[in-house]
């Protein structure tokens, strides 16, 4: 863990309020990012990131951490949209679709972003979830397999296959998409 990580949770541990604060404002883009690639519904995803640092606010003082915070907060925004899941597929199949804001003033290179990064989106919903989860988490976040394997609880070679499965999937629903 860095240096900076490991100051600001001693600080969240004694009370200091600021802590939480700056982890949050450092960590929030990314987690935010794999919460939405994992739910793709912004409002779920911002729920789920809530939940992680409310979580964290909670428990600082019998945390442990041993390799490094951001990656736990990985794996906290990465359970807890798979429960949030759960809970959703129980109460109803509905789904909301999103679109990707851009950063750029063109509005029509806008417009095509969001509707390119909006078909990406519903293709990548389409994987099984496992399948998903291992590839935001492996590209979008930068976890390593064997991380993801340990989150996952299954083997390694596990979740190669899925990697490897989901990424075969999502080309050939993107191509059949683009045939059409």
């Amino acid at each position: 863990m860095n240096s900076e990580d490991k100051h600001l949770l001693k600080l969240l541990r004694h009370g200091d309020n600021s802590a939480l604060r700056r982890l949050y404002e450092k960590y929030r883009t990314d987690l935010f990012t794999v919460a939405l690639s994992l739910i793709h519904e912004v409002h779920t995803a911002e729920d789920c990131l809530q939940d992680v640092f409310v979580r964290l606010a909670e428990g600082a003082a019998d945390m442990e951490i041993r390799r490094n915070l951001k990656g736990y907060l990985i794996s906290s925004v990465a359970n807890r949209a798979r429960d949030r899941l759960r809970e959703k597929t129980r109460l109803s199949d509905r789904t909301e679709n999103i679109g990707c804001s851009a950063g750029t003033a063109d509005p029509v290179k806008v417009l095509i972003d969001r509707e390119e990064s909006a078909r990406v989106f519903d293709t990548l919903m389409r994987l099984p979830y496992e399948q998903r989860e291992v590839f935001v988490l492996h590209v979008q976040a930068g976890m390593k397999f064997r991380e993801i394997a340990e989150l996952q609880s299954v083997s390694i070679k596990t979740v190669m296959s899925r990697y490897r499965y989901g990424i075969e999937k999502l080309q050939a629903l993107l191509e059949r998409d683009d045939a059409k």
